[in-house]
């Protein structure tokens, strides 16, 4: 089965849908344009889930070798209850992240000069070093940000539960497959295992020979 998911208020492409196939557990995702493949039998279930969307069931065409089902995804509505944020509730990775910000709070906190009400303070920034040198942090700082939120949810440990791979076999791997930040933010942890799984496939039809020590 081949296709493309879009929003249906913009039109516009969605990236990193995940469609499930339910009968076989196989994994594929929508790329930057919408666009996915996935194996399929007729009349197999396909799943269609992407966070904030409303989650889509459909069933494949039977008698074609290869088929198309685009598909057209509505932003979902929720009344959540009220939630009260407690310093227990939070993560050891909250808790440094919230240390880290206020360590840096100036410097995260400033802002590029709009040409349009401050044309003068727009052309000079361009020129200050010290500016230059803050964005460059911040962009910086973002970075490492979402790499170490990654890092809490794509672990060796689960790479390794998952795979059965282990010593540098796992580093080589999480290496040759880097984890997407809005996936990891998104995704459930079933999501993540079926990731690492499909991901681990495609490893093994062709393992560098340094990773053949599981």
């Amino acid at each position: 089965m081949q296709g493309t998911v879009t929003d249906s208020a913009t039109r516009k492409p969605l990236f990193a849908v995940t469609i499930v196939n339910n009968a076989t557990h196989v994994i594929a995702y929508t790329n930057e344009s919408g666009y996915y493949t996935i194996a399929a039998r007729p009349g197999n279930q396909l799943t269609f889930s992407y966070v904030g969307y409303n989650t889509v069931i459909k069933a494949t065409p039977g008698a074609i070798l290869v088929g198309t089902l685009d598909l057209v995804m509505s932003q979902a509505e929720y009344q959540l209850p009220e939630y009260r944020l407690r310093q227990s509730n939070k993560t050891q990775y909250q808790l440094d992240s919230a240390e880290r910000k206020s360590i840096y709070h100036s410097e995260l906190e400033r802002k590029h000069a709009s040409g349009v009400s401050s044309p003068f303070s727009a052309i000079a920034e361009k020129f200050n070093k010290k500016a230059k040198r803050t964005f460059r942090f911040q962009n910086e700082y973002n970075d490492r940000e979402a790499q170490r939120f990654i890092d809490t949810r794509y672990t060796p440990e689960l790479v390794g539960t998952v795979t059965r791979l282990t010593g540098d076999s796992i580093g080589h791997f999480m290496y040759a497959y880097p984890m997407p930040y809005d996936f990891a933010r998104s995704a459930s942890l079933l999501e993540l295992k079926m990731w690492i799984r499909s991901n681990y496939k495609l490893w093994m039809k062709k393992p560098p020979e340094e990773t053949k020590d599981h």
